[in-house]
């Protein structure tokens, strides 16, 4: 493939989008969060996500992915069957750690290689990412909710984390507290989750081996979650 523009492996951006039942789920979110991270980059965002969406095939499971670089915005559309809630679920704590300034951890960049890292320590659930600070920024592949008492808790995006767009639905559709705390807070939580696009609301059922009780809060706000109506 011959590429227009020079070869920059760091200046990239992407969003992944689920797709269900030929509807891509919250477009303007997901197109305003590409716009954000192309600024950043300095990168231009000439696309136009609503008239892409009309090509997507009729009835259509899966993901869309959209990549930006110095050389324009390119999508494409996978097929693949919608995930179920994992019954178990594990989260550990990665030994990988990111930076609270880095554009990498604030934005989803090309750049994903910490992230990539991370993941890998635990394939069949997460891996909690710290900053330089020891403060809890996120998941490898999610946002992190917890539970402390009456008090629903997310990483600030000051300590590193993605302002991602399910973390967005969570903001405004429950009260929730932004916090620059380490990973002690997670020893303490009665109920954590995380957020993807792909996923939605995850349950954790397991937090560095230990088993978390049932999850009843998590499983109310998320029979409210309801993407095909954003």
């Amino acid at each position: 493939m011959i590429y227009p523009a020079p070869f920059e492996p760091w200046r990239g951006a992407f969003e992944t989008l689920a797709v269900r039942s030929g509807r891509p789920q919250f477009v303007a979110a997901h197109a305003q969060e590409l716009r954000r991270a192309c600024a950043a980059l300095g990168l231009g965002c000439d696309f136009d996500a609503q008239a892409a969406a009309a090509a997507l095939p009729a009835g259509a499971e899966g993901r869309w992915r959209w990549i930006a670089t110095a050389s324009g915005v390119i999508h494409f559309f996978t097929s693949e069957a919608p995930r179920a809630a994992a019954r178990r679920y594990p989260l550990v704590l990665a030994r990988t750690r990111v930076g609270s300034a880095n554009l990498d951890a604030r934005f989803k960049t090309l750049s994903y290689l910490t992230h990539a890292q991370a993941a890998a320590e635990c394939p069949e659930g997460e891996a909690v990412l710290l900053n330089e600070h020891g403060q809890v920024a996120s998941a490898a592949r999610a946002n992190l909710f917890w539970w402390q008492g009456d008090r629903l808790c997310t990483p600030a995006v000051e300590c590193g984390c993605r302002a991602g767009v399910v973390r967005g639905w969570v903001l405004e559709h429950a009260t929730v507290t932004e916090v620059a705390e380490g990973p002690d807070a997670l020893e303490a939580a009665d109920e954590i989750f995380v957020t993807n696009s792909l996923r939605g609301l995850q349950s954790v059922t397991h937090w560095q081996g230990r088993p978390l009780g049932p999850a009843p809060r998590t499983a109310r706000l998320r029979r409210r979650f309801r993407p095909d109506r954003e």
